[in-house]
């Protein structure tokens, strides 16, 4: 996009990810899981990948957003674990802001654009950012 898509929340232009980089070695790794979720969902994706697996941004962080997480090849969300655990819709809202203040601690973070399911995605490969949101997730997982 150019200046006017930037001043008005359009989408920004990130580096291409170095495709002989560790990470971009673990997103192909798991590129036929991401492809299918990708190709579910129409909206904005940013994975960051993290220790125990990867992790999905949907929408637009730290604003409007949901997650979606793939741990040992198991896709899973917060709506699957109300189901599972019977979080309540509040506690699922104190994980969001928590999840939100953890994206706006690394807004600064490198940012790389890949090529999943024939359409550009967002990839942070920040490893404080996945250790956060996996601390997050991990307080209703383990």
């Amino acid at each position: 996009m150019g200046l006017l898509g930037n001043l008005f929340g359009g989408e920004k232009n990130h580096p291409p990810l170095d495709t002989t980089s560790s990470v971009a070695a673990r997103l192909e790794k798991n590129r036929e899981m991401l492809e299918g979720f990708a190709n579910r969902v129409k909206d904005k994706l940013e994975v960051v990948p993290g220790e125990r697996g990867m992790y999905v941004f949907v929408g637009k962080p730290p604003g409007a957003f949901g997650i979606v997480w793939f741990h040992d090849g198991v896709e899973s969300n917060f709506k699957i674990l109300m189901k599972e655990k019977g979080l309540t819709p509040q506690r699922v809202q104190l994980l969001s802001d928590e999840l939100r203040d953890a994206y706006k601690r690394h807004q600064q973070e490198p940012r790389y654009s890949w090529t999943l399911a024939g359409r550009t995605v967002t990839v942070t490969p920040s490893t404080a950012l996945g250790q956060d949101v996996g601390g997050v997730i991990g307080k209703v997982t383990s």
